[in-house]
């Protein structure tokens, strides 16, 4: 969940460099500029590196897996663990739930929809920190809750806001792809977004 987090800050820090540089002349070489720096300390750090059971996993080194998981718990008996970490390397469930439209192209989205340059970036701003405060909430209660409930409740709530945000681009968007939200419509539509961003970040993002 902490990897979650920082992945989350990250998306938010990059979006809010994106809205304070749109206007300058050389915005766009500062926005990718910056983006150098982590860049390069991402490179440098990874020589240092070492194996974790889940890195091993998914090159098919499942017995060194193991091995490393026990010497990480002190015990033998690893095995519930160790399948639960086998499945979560088979399956990725997060991108049936189809966050990546949202994260990776609300901005595209958002001016597709006819929000204003700047209004498309404050939006995915928005989106962005939605995203980072739900996911304290899934850190904060769900060792009182468990699981289970909040992939249950985050996979409804996503539902739920998928119809209604298809339906009202549909409605007013058909098949021409021509047409326009009013204001009210415009913060409705960024709203339905905001709280399957939510239900996203307290569930399936972290949790999976």
């Amino acid at each position: 969940m902490g990897f979650q987090m920082m992945i989350t800050i990250g998306i938010l820090g990059e979006n809010i460099i994106n809205y304070f540089t749109s206007n300058l002349e050389s915005g766009w070489r500062i926005s990718l500029g910056i983006r150098v720096v982590p860049a390069i300390l991402l490179c440098i750090c990874s020589f240092f590196l070492g194996d974790t059971p889940n890195s091993m996993i998914e090159r098919g080194k499942k017995e060194g897996a193991k091995k490393m998981l026990q010497n990480i718990r002190g015990f033998d008996n690893v095995d519930e663990e160790f399948q639960d970490l086998i499945d979560a390397s088979e399956e990725a469930k997060k991108q049936l739930t189809s966050i990546n439209v949202i994260m990776f192209y609300a901005l595209v989205l958002f001016k597709t929809l006819g929000f204003g340059n700047n209004a498309s970036l404050m939006s995915a701003v928005i989106t962005r920190g939605v995203n980072v405060l739900a996911t304290f909430v899934s850190i904060f209660i769900v060792d009182n809750f468990g699981r289970k409930i909040l992939f249950l409740e985050g996979g409804v709530q996503m539902f739920i806001c998928q119809i209604i945000v298809r339906s009202m681009i549909a409605i007013k968007f058909g098949v021409s792809s021509e047409g326009s939200f009013t204001h009210i419509e415009a913060n409705l539509l960024l709203f339905f977004i905001c709280l399957y961003v939510s239900a996203f970040a307290w569930s399936w993002g972290p949790l999976g």
